[in-house]
């Protein structure tokens, strides 16, 4: 043994023992640990894999709506999913499932009817925020109505007017229960404007249906919206008016032109500013190449520019009486 252990290859072949003894020791306890690391990961991920979403899903009714109208219904549903996370997200993403309540077969009236869903993985579980609903079946009716503007006439400012409204659409289809619809006492385009009005309106307007108390109807209207034009002008009067005879056009030094017409007096037109300046009405009469005493048929023509917008009647009979100095 002793000879062993002098031996040269003996102390070799103890020290490469050693060696492999801790080598084995070392990779045990990292193998070890990266097991540990691997089974907390695992574990972790296990925890956290599952998720929870909530999704406002729109309610569909399984029901004949060319023959029925359903009233009372939310229109969307609060669907709480939990699940894997990926499948989750994938949900939430697309929504490929329908929300639903099947009112097939309910006679009319109404009823308390369950809320379904149809469509979710199995793997995914939900609850509702509304299991039931409350739903009122009518029988479906469909009427035209007249539309009308509708707006604030005291915001037209003072000396101005209202003229003829003008809509992009002249009459709608409204579509409801029967009950409902029989209350339409008329159907407007509610026009929003502001105060001290001097402009023309031109807007996109909702249109509405009111009962005779004026409150809106639970009905669908076809179309809902419409264009709408108001035009806003000053405020016009008439007054009866004299006319004031003179001569135009091209006339000779040593000539003199008197005039005269039947017509006492013309209705004026125009804005109230205008007509309280005008105690007469100036009429011009064209005398160019009047040589001797005529009569000529007189246009009384307007400019809005002055304010007037109408003379009545619109043209007169003058004579011209022609003199030489």
């Amino acid at each position: 043994m002793k000879k062993f252990m002098n031996s040269n290859w003996s102390l070799r072949l103890l020290a490469l023992l050693c060696a492999l003894a801790l080598f084995a020791y070392v990779n045990s306890s990292k193998t070890t640990h990266t097991s540990s690391l691997l089974t907390n990961s695992v574990n972790s991920t296990s925890t956290n894999s599952n998720r929870t979403v909530t999704i406002s899903a729109p309610l569909e009714l399984n029901v004949n709506s060319t023959k029925y109208f359903v009233t009372g219904y939310p229109e969307n549903i609060k669907v709480k999913i939990t699940g894997p996370a990926a499948l989750v997200t994938t949900t939430a993403n697309t929504q490929n499932f329908k929300v639903y309540a099947n009112l097939s077969g309910l006679s009319v009236g109404k009823h308390s009817v369950k809320v379904q869903v149809d469509g979710l993985n199995k793997e995914l579980s939900y609850s509702l925020n509304q299991k039931y609903i409350h739903v009122n079946i009518q029988p479906r009716r469909t009427a035209n109505y007249k539309v009308t503007a509708d707006f604030n006439h005291t915001n037209v400012a003072s000396g101005y007017e209202v003229g003829t409204a003008r809509l992009g659409t002249s009459s709608v289809k409204v579509t409801g229960a029967v009950n409902e619809v029989s209350k339409v006492a008329k159907v407007v385009a509610v026009v929003n404007t502001d105060k001290n009005l001097t402009k023309s309106v031109n807007q996109q307007a909702m249109i509405e249906a009111l009962d005779a108390n004026g409150q809106t109807l639970n009905v669908v209207l076809t179309p809902s919206t419409t264009s709408v034009y108001i035009p806003i002008k000053q405020a016009t009067a008439k007054k009866k008016l004299a006319v004031d005879l003179k001569a135009s056009g091209k006339t000779e030094a040593d000539t003199s032109y008197s005039f005269s017409t039947t017509t006492s007096s013309v209705t004026v037109t125009g804005t109230k500013a205008a007509l309280a300046k005008l105690s007469k009405l100036p009429v011009e009469v064209d005398v160019t190449d009047v040589t001797k005493t005529t009569t000529k048929t007189v246009d009384l023509s307007t400019s809005d520019e002055d304010g007037v917008t109408a003379v009545s009647p619109s043209s007169i009979k003058v004579k011209i009486t022609v003199k030489s100095n």
